[in-house]
């Protein structure tokens, strides 16, 4: 990689647990332009680690076949997290053409979407914000659907939603799934346990901090101006989620395209969703949208 792309490495490694967790490594450029490659990839040292287990799961094999006894292999018994590479963008970024003021006010999901499809879709690897609005969700919501909320003032112009994130990813035959209504516990467990097998969590965010289901703050913003969706990669080696993020805030200094947190903290700003009937694949009011999705599980 010769080029002047801002980018980072992160590496899968593998506790004694058998937690997976993303340890840096190498960095070009800057962590809070208008565009951040994130690279992630299983560590050498895990890699071997994989190729060790695949040897003893091979010996146990052909033993088994020869009624042999040899040792028992108690690795993972999978490959672990794929090699991916997000890219992230700066919704303000100003570069978007028509789409520009849009994406300043509310682009943050269409950010996010673009990302997921980057990283998912072949077809996809080179997409841009602006080409998921004028192509993506045209393509794949209703034509009067996507007309009504673009020939909108811009201010009441509507990002797309979580379930219409999820739909376009049924589409693409992501393995996914939307998990809208959620006790605090529960999600809590499920989260940290779906970053610590090295997979994904999209989540969305207000300004409203909760605590015990209630809400105790009306206005914060540590994580949204209103309402943000953003992409949880993985944890490190702490525990802290690391996590994508179009927007920039003072608090995460140099890291704007990546950001990290406690997860009981982003937790006390996500919102379940009320109305878990809902279709609207633009957000249409509070009840009808929150939760988050589990990427790379089948629905």
């Amino acid at each position: 990689m010769t080029d002047n792309k801002d980018r980072i490495i992160l590496y899968w490694k593998k506790d004694a647990s058998g937690r997976y967790f993303l340890s840096p490594g190498g960095k070009t450029g800057r962590l809070d332009g208008p565009e951040l490659e994130v690279v992630i990839k299983m560590s050498e040292e895990e890699t071997e680690n994989q190729m060790t287990r695949t040897t003893q799961t091979t010996r146990t094999i052909r033993a088994a076949r020869t009624k042999t006894v040899v040792s028992e292999d108690r690795g993972s018994g999978g490959n672990g997290p794929e090699a991916r590479v997000f890219r992230v963008f700066q919704q303000k970024a100003g570069t978007y053409g028509a789409y520009s003021e849009y994406m300043t006010r509310h682009g943050c999901a269409c950010c996010s979407l673009t990302t997921l499809l980057a990283a998912y879709v072949p077809q996809y690897l080179d997409l841009r914000p602006d080409e998921t609005i004028a192509r993506v969700e045209r393509e794949h919501f209703d034509e009067k659907v996507w007309q009504k909320n673009y020939s909108r003032h811009i201010a009441r112009q509507m990002p797309v939603s979580l379930y219409g994130i999820s739909r376009i990813l049924t589409d693409y035959q992501v393995p996914h799934r939307y998990v809208g209504a959620f006790a605090d516990d529960e999600a809590m467990e499920e989260i940290g346990a779906h970053l610590r097998s090295g997979r994904p969590v999209v989540v969305e965010t207000s300004r409203m901090k909760r605590e015990n289901g209630r809400i105790v703050r009306w206005f914060d913003k540590r994580f949204a101006g209103s309402y943000h969706t953003m992409i949880l990669l993985g944890e490190d080696e702490s525990g802290r989620v690391i996590f994508t993020d179009s927007a920039t805030r003072e608090w995460s200094g140099d890291w704007q395209r990546l950001k990290k947190a406690e997860l009981s903290d982003l937790l006390s700003y996500m919102f379940p969703q009320r109305n878990t009937e809902d279709t609207h694949v633009y957000f249409s009011r509070r009840r009808n949208t929150g939760g988050y999705i589990l990427v790379t599980v089948q629905p």
